[in-house]
């Protein structure tokens, strides 16, 4: 471990000069100290990490046997308190764990500006766990998880595979059941995939009839969550929903067929002219952190959004990691303008969109294409009541 070289560099010479046996004596001291620092991390044992620390400030960058920090340990252990009181001591968190503590500022300072290097290193893999949206669903991101998604951060990145999980699935086991709810929430709204491939841990699911969240179940089952899935005990989700005594959730589970699911069939079906919407073979060829960035200026961004457009037709096509299509983003801030530009580049034209733009004969053609279309959602899993 580093931090045993650090230490052991300290007063080599005289180490030396006290014979083989002190220096055995003094290595296995710090084994000592390293093993009850991580556990007191791990269990939230404040003032004995206080002490242990003052004794040796060396172990504030001690890693276990995998890799993890303190810091990385008080927090998957859920003790905000003694990973701040580690970060007040000196310790300096790096990408993934300051996703993991919800430190936005030290986040923004490590990703910096968006590059391809900057989208690799959010979503790959760390000793916490998983990625840095992995590691801000552990933390409870909440809403903010949006800031790992800025750096074109991945909801459904799993880069253990079967040995790991899904930000969803982490999310799920929050301690704080509203906290686990938003986080979860926030990630299903943005393209997270409601039922992922299986994998250590219980489908999303199986969770959430677990933690008794009504709302959660049936926001999974209208996004596509199988209540017919086996884990790998053949348990179904109202199965665990029996074990927990969340008896409103097994009364929902047995009626899921009443659940009206979301389409999303129009989202890329025609353009503004009515013909058929054709994605450009190469636009996997511009990198994902630009085709993000012009989704987040198309928001309302209209110089920004006709200069990249003008220069590279494809960018009118761009989809960010949250699954939103730039002229989707412009629709849900009733910016029509924004709208009719990108419609007059070729960009998909979806109900959710006829909607805002009060194109009563495209919704009423999408519709009767397809009647199932009026659970349609757009961006961010927002209703077609919701647009102005």
């Amino acid at each position: 471990m580093k931090s045993r070289r650090k230490f052991l560099k300290v007063g080599t010479t005289a180490l030396l000069l006290s014979g083989s046996s002190s220096i055995s004596s003094l290595i296995h001291l710090l084994n000592n100290d390293e093993q009850q620092f991580f556990k007191a991390c791990a269990d939230g044992e404040l003032d004995l990490v206080k002490r242990l620390v003052a004794k040796n400030s060396v172990l504030l960058h001690a890693k276990d046997e995998k890799d993890r920090s303190g810091y990385a340990l008080a927090l998957l252990g859920y003790h905000p308190e003694l990973a701040e009181f580690l970060k007040a001591s000196g310790y300096q968190a790096d990408l993934h764990e300051a996703a993991l503590g919800l430190d936005w500022e030290r986040f923004s300072e490590l990703t910096g500006n968006e590059t391809a290097d900057t989208q690799a290193m959010v979503n790959a893999d760390h000793p916490v766990g998983g990625s840095a949206m992995w590691a801000a669903a552990a933390g409870g991101a909440g809403s903010d998880i949006w800031r790992v998604y800025a750096p074109s951060g991945d909801p459904n990145g799993n880069p253990r595979g079967i040995t790991g999980s899904f930000p969803l699935q982490q999310a799920l086991h929050h301690p704080n059941l509203e906290v686990a709810e938003l986080t979860a929430a926030s990630l299903l709204s943005n393209y997270a995939d409601s039922d992922p491939p299986s994998n250590v841990d219980l489908p999303p699911l199986h969770l959430a009839a677990r933690r008794g969240s009504l709302e959660l179940v049936e926001m999974l089952v209208r996004l596509g969550a199988n209540p017919d899935r086996k884990d790998e005990n053949g348990k179904k989700p109202i199965d665990h929903a029996r074990e927990k005594g969340n008896t409103g959730i097994v009364k929902l589970l047995e009626v899921h067929t009443t659940i009206a699911r979301t389409w999303r069939t129009s989202q890329t079906a025609i353009t503004a002219d009515g013909s058929p919407y054709i994605v450009p073979e190469d636009l996997g060829s511009i990198p994902q952190y630009l085709r993000s960035h012009l989704v987040g200026n198309a928001h309302g961004n209209l110089d920004f959004v006709k200069n990249a457009v003008t220069n590279d037709p494809r960018m009118a096509h761009s989809v960010a990691t949250t699954g939103e299509h730039a002229v989707e983003a412009c629709a849900h801030t009733g910016r029509k303008e924004l709208v009719d530009f990108l419609l007059s580049q070729g960009a998909p034209y979806s109900l959710p969109t006829a909607v805002m733009m009060n194109d009563f004969t495209t919704v009423r053609r999408l519709l009767d294409e397809d009647p199932r279309r009026i659970q349609e959602r757009g961006a961010h899993d927002f209703a077609l009541l919701w647009y102005p």
